[in-house]
């Protein structure tokens, strides 16, 4: 593997949808509420995103080093648990990957920066608690993933935020609309992040990373992913049922098979072997899916 594919895949990249869909979604639902469409910011926020996503996810490969938790996982399901692995092989260096976690992060801050100068002042707070969070979701000292509050974390940065910024890119200001279009993709996107915590338990527990799962249990942490799924889709209802949400939003509600397939296999599978694994691509599915068809549904407003 050369250098740049090497690069590549330390930044997982195909877990990039998950911040992909948040800003499709939030310039939807601008051009929904009668916003002109500035396809150049579009695609300057889909960078910056990309570049915090990817920064974030390479930092987490450092700081999971560094605490031993990627190191000592013997029960890992890659390429969905456990890091890229690409540290504990010796295929980059940690000191490399902390280099380019910064190079990555400071270039999606300068676009971030560029996109709150000429649109709103308003994207520097979005952006930086969206940094500030993201950053400390892996590294100390409050290193949110092991005080069990990752998970609201990941769905804050990668749900509400996202689409919220990517919203106020487009109309320059803040609605009520955006927030509860965000409320399924965060909820699911915080699921996958639950869900992939069963694998890693052990490793996660022995290196002081307590992270949901770990302080629940594979037991009661099982009933608390029934939660996390059927609030995601409740709370889609309630959007459509309060009005802030077009009753095409319905169109969401398709996915809703594919996570409970999820929950089913997650169910049959606490103990996260190799079973675990289709549940996981059925969560990922739900959740593109479900962010594809909230923007086909948004689009289809007139």
């Amino acid at each position: 593997m050369n250098n740049l594919k090497r690069l590549f895949a330390a930044t997982r990249p195909g877990f990039f949808t998950a911040s992909l869909l948040p800003v499709l979604l939030g310039a939807a639902e601008a051009r929904r509420l009668g916003s002109v469409f500035h396809p150049g910011y579009l695609l300057l926020t889909l960078m910056a995103v990309l570049f915090f996503h990817a920064g974030m996810n390479v930092l987490n490969d450092y700081c999971d080093y560094r605490n031993n938790t990627d190191n000592i996982n013997k029960t890992a399901l890659p390429p969905f648990t456990g890091g890229s692995g690409l540290i504990q092989s010796g295929q980059i260096t940690p000191a490399g990957t902390l280099l380019f976690a910064v190079i990555l992060l400071l270039g999606g801050s300068a676009l971030g920066f560029y996109l709150a100068f000429k649109v709103s002042f308003l994207l520097f707070f979005i952006g930086g608690v969206g940094l500030l969070s993201g950053v400390f979701y892996s590294a100390p000292p409050l290193f949110f993933a092991g005080r069990g509050l990752g998970e609201l974390v990941v769905g804050l940065d990668f749900g509400l935020l996202t689409v919220l910024g990517s919203f106020i890119v487009q109309a320059g200001g803040v609605a009520a609309e955006p927030v509860f279009a965000s409320l399924p993709l965060s909820l699911l996107i915080s699921a996958i992040l639950y869900m992939n915590e069963f694998p890693d338990v052990e490793a996660d527990r022995a290196c002081g990373k307590f992270n949901l799962v770990v302080r629940l249990g594979p037991e009661r942490a099982v009933q608390g992913f029934y939660v996390i799924i059927l609030s995601a889709y409740l709370t889609l209802i309630g959007g459509i049922l309060l009005g802030y949400l077009p009753g095409l939003y319905l169109l969401g509600l398709l996915s809703a098979p594919l996570a409970i397939g999820a929950a089913f296999i997650l169910g049959a599978n606490r103990e996260a072997g190799p079973g675990l694994v289709p549940g996981i691509k059925l969560l990922l599915l739900a959740h593109i899916s479900c962010g594809v068809l909230l923007v086909i549904g948004s689009l289809l407003v007139r």
